[in-house]
């Protein structure tokens, strides 16, 4: 790929990035509607039990930042955290009756707000961009992977087998790695 196509597709996907996260954010709160609660809400009720730690990766947040929205969301009484019996440093999270009732609340919601958010695009051109998205993001988590092998971590590894489910949303087979490096980046 020549250098100035290069450059154009990360300026691209970077302004994509940031309009996508608005977007999101504005539709979000007009419908009473918060995104980052919602992936987290549906991420623990396709895991339940999942590790603290393994939602701090796959949200791609610093442990202390998972901590504190999980405590937000205890004391909302949407979650339940438990110590592990054989690790007391491992926590696992659990939802509540009211937890999930508010995690099936959002599979709806987030259905009606990616379609507006995708609306300017045909079936075909969604399948190609998401065929390519993955590529890509297949493409610099191995390079994540080499980075972390070969010397200090400079990057994100989340070691998760990935494939999207019939409501497009990731479903994930959960790996206990130990990572010690996290962004507080907060993405769609």
């Amino acid at each position: 790929m020549e250098q100035n196509h290069s450059v154009d597709l990360y300026t691209a996907l970077h302004r994509l990035g940031r309009q996508l996260h608005r977007n999101a954010h504005r539709l979000g709160h007009k419908e009473g509607h918060y995104q980052e609660q919602s992936r987290l809400l549906l991420l623990i009720a396709e895991n339940d039990g999942v590790i603290q730690r393994d939602l701090a990766i796959e949200m791609d947040v610093r442990p202390s930042s998972m901590t504190e929205m999980l405590v937000k969301m205890e004391q909302l009484g949407l979650i339940r955290r438990e110590q592990d019996e054989k690790d007391q440093r491992v926590m696992h999270i659990f939802l509540t009756e009211k937890g999930k009732a508010v995690a099936e609340e959002s599979k709806t919601t987030n259905a009606q707000l990616t379609e507006k958010l995708f609306e300017g695009l045909n079936t075909e051109e969604i399948d190609e961009m998401l065929r390519l998205t993955e590529k890509l993001a297949a493409y610099l988590d191995a390079m994540d992977s080499s980075a972390c092998e070969d010397g200090p971590m400079h990057g994100h590894h989340h070691g998760f087998g990935e494939h999207h489910g019939g409501n497009g949303f990731h479903h994930h087979n959960w790996d206990h790695h130990k990572h010690e490096d996290f962004d507080d980046r907060r993405f769609f």
